[in-house]
C-alpha cells in the first residue's frame, strides 16, 4: 500500500540571478563603439536627468559633492542607491532652458515621445524578449543569442552548446530560448538555415499546407535548378501543382532580417589602439566620440524643492538612478576593454612585431585568468570590437586561435599556419600545384604536425580553391 506523506527537502540548484543594472552592464558591454553612441544617445532622450557635456576641457565650475551615503536624497527622505555608489556627478551646463513645461508630468511625455531613431532588428527582438521572457536566467541567455548570434539576414550563425559553456548553464536552456526567438517577428527569424527559416514561416502562414512542407524539406535544391518534372514525379503531384506550391513559396521571404536592413549603416572603427612606447606594447581606448555624461544639476535642484507626490518621487529616483548606473557601467566597460585589450598584446607581442606567422595559440579562458573575470566576460568583450595594431585592424577575437602541435614541444597558433598555408600556395608552381597532402608533407618537414584533412580546412577557409582549380594550362 502505497504511503503518502508531506516532506520538507533541501536541493541545491544553480540559477543565474541578475538585477537591472547587471543586465545592463553586460548589454554594454556587448556592444561596439557605434552601437553604444547610440544607445547613449537614446538614454540622453528619454531621461531628463541626464545630460551631455559638450566640451571635455570645460572645466566643472561645481565641485563634486560627497560620496552617497544612502541617506543623501533629492528628498527628506532616504534614498539607497547601493552600497558601492560613485560620487555625484553633478555638472552645471550652460544656457538649459528650463522655462519649458515645468509640470513634471508633461516633461516626462515629453522626452518619452522624443524617440526618433529607426529601429534595429536587435532592438526589435530585444524589446520582444523583454516582454516575453519571465526570469532574468532567460532574458540573459535570449540577449546573447539575439546580440550574439543573429545576423543581418535574421540567421542564427552560433552553436547551442558553446553559448550554453559561455554562460554556464543548460545547453537545454539555451534551445528553448532560441526555440521561443523562432517565433518573433519577423517570422522566420533565429532559423539555423533557409530550409528551416521558410519552414518557420510556413508553420504560420500555411500551417496546414503538408505539400509545401515537402517542397521546402525535400525537393529545395531541385526548385532552384527548376526541376520541376522531377519534383512533380517524386512528389506525386502534377507540374502545374508543383507551379502553384512554387508562388505560395514566393510570397515568403527567406531573409526575414533584411527588412531592417534599411537603417543607416554601421562603420568599423577602432576601439583601441596599440602604439609602441620605450619597446612595449601599450593599449589606449581611441572612441574619443562617446559623449561625457553627466546629472543635470538645474533638474537637480529643482525637484529638490517641489512639492512632488510618490509617483513623482519615484520617476524621478528611477532617472537619477539610472543616470548613475548608466555613468559606471559605460566606465567598467571601458576599463574592461583596455585590461582585454592589454593582456591580449602581452601575449601576441610576435604578431605585433612581425605579423599573423608569429600569432600565439591562444583561448579566452587565457584571458579570463590573467585579468581575474569570467570567460563569457572575455567572449562579449571581444565580439565586434576592434584594435589597430602596427599590422593592421582586426576584431579582438581575431586573437584567439586553438594550437598545432610542433617537433619543439610547444604549440603553433592554427592562423599563423593558415597564414603559412597560404604562402606556400603563393609560391607553387601554377602549372604543378600542391596538393593538401604535400603542403601537409611540407609543414611537417618544416616542424608543424597537421593532418591533410586540416590542410584542406584551414584552406577552405581562407577561400583557396582546391588544387585541380588552381591548376593553369599552357
Amino acid at each position: 500500500m502505497m504511503h503518502m506523506e508531506h516532506r520538507l527537502v533541501q536541493t541545491q540548484r544553480q540559477q543565474l540571478i541578475l538585477t537591472q543594472k547587471m543586465q545592463q552592464a553586460l548589454h554594454i558591454l556587448q556592444l561596439n563603439g557605434v552601437e553604444l553612441e547610440q544607445f547613449v544617445q537614446q538614454e540622453l532622450e528619454t531621461n531628463p536627468f541626464l545630460e551631455q557635456k559638450q566640451d571635455k576641457n570645460e572645466p566643472d565650475p561645481v565641485p563634486e559633492a560627497a560620496p552617497v551615503t544612502g541617506n543623501e536624497d533629492v528628498f527628506d527622505e532616504p534614498f539607497d542607491l547601493d552600497a558601492h555608489a560613485d560620487k555625484w556627478d553633478i555638472r552645471h551646463k550652460e544656457g538649459r532652458d528650463l522655462s519649458h513645461n515645468t509640470d513634471l508630468h508633461a516633461r516626462r511625455q515629453f522626452y518619452e515621445d522624443s524617440i526618433t531613431q529607426e529601429t534595429s532588428l536587435r532592438a526589435h527582438l530585444l524589446t520582444q524578449l523583454s516582454l516575453t521572457t519571465e526570469t532574468e536566467h532567460d532574458y540573459l541567455i535570449g540577449e546573447r543569442i539575439i546580440i550574439g548570434d543573429i545576423d543581418p539576414r535574421g540567421y542564427f550563425t552560433g552553436d547551442e552548446a558553446e553559448i550554453a559553456q559561455e554562460l554556464s548553464v543548460p545547453e537545454s536552456d539555451v534551445e528553448r530560448i532560441l526555440h521561443k526567438i523562432q517565433h518573433f517577428e519577423p517570422t522566420g527569424v533565429g532559423a539555423h538555415d533557409v530550409v528551416e527559416c521558410l519552414l518557420l514561416q510556413i508553420q504560420a502562414e500555411y500551417p496546414d499546407n503538408t505539400q509545401l512542407v515537402e517542397l521546402v524539406s525535400v525537393h529545395l535544391d531541385d526548385l532552384k535548378n527548376r526541376q520541376i518534372p522531377k519534383i512533380a514525379k517524386a512528389m506525386k503531384i502534377s507540374s502545374d501543382d508543383v507551379e502553384n506550391l512554387k508562388k505560395l513559396l514566393s510570397t515568403l521571404n527567406p531573409w526575414p532580417g533584411h527588412e531592417f536592413a534599411s537603417g543607416p549603416p554601421l562603420y568599423i572603427a577602432a576601439e583601441v589602439v596599440v602604439e609602441k612606447v620605450d619597446g612595449e606594447y601599450l593599449v589606449r581606448l581611441a572612441n574619443e566620440r562617446l559623449p561625457e555624461l553627466n546629472i543635470n544639476k538645474e533638474y537637480h535642484s529643482m525637484v529638490k524643492q517641489a512639492d512632488l507626490n510618490k509617483n513623482d518621487k519615484d520617476y524621478v529616483r528611477g532617472k537619477i538612478e539610472a543616470a548613475k548606473w548608466l555613468q559606471r557601467n559605460i566606465e567598467q566597460r571601458q576599463q574592461t576593454i583596455l585590461k582585454v585589450s592589454q593582456a591580449i598584446v602581452n601575449i601576441q607581442k610576435g604578431f605585433m612585431d612581425k605579423g599573423v606567422e608569429l600569432m600565439e595559440p591562444l583561448t579566452l579562458q587565457v584571458i579570463a585568468d590573467e585579468i581575474g573575470v569570467h570567460e563569457s566576460t572575455v567572449a562579449r568583450t571581444t565580439r565586434g570590437k576592434y584594435i589597430q595594431t602596427p599590422q593592421g585592424l582586426f576584431e579582438l577575437k581575431y586573437f584567439f586561435s586553438s594550437g598545432v602541435s610542433t617537433d619543439s614541444g610547444d604549440n603553433r597558433s592554427s592562423k599563423s599556419v593558415q597564414a603559412r598555408i597560404r604562402k606556400i600556395i603563393e609560391k607553387e608552381d601554377p602549372y604543378k600545384p600542391l596538393s593538401d597532402q604535400k603542403i601537409a608533407d611540407l609543414l611537417k618537414k618544416e616542424g608543424t604536425h597537421v593532418a591533410r584533412r586540416t590542410v584542406t580546412k584551414y584552406r577552405e577557409a581562407l577561400n583557396i580553391p582546391a588544387t585541380t582549380k588552381r591548376k593553369k594550362f599552357k
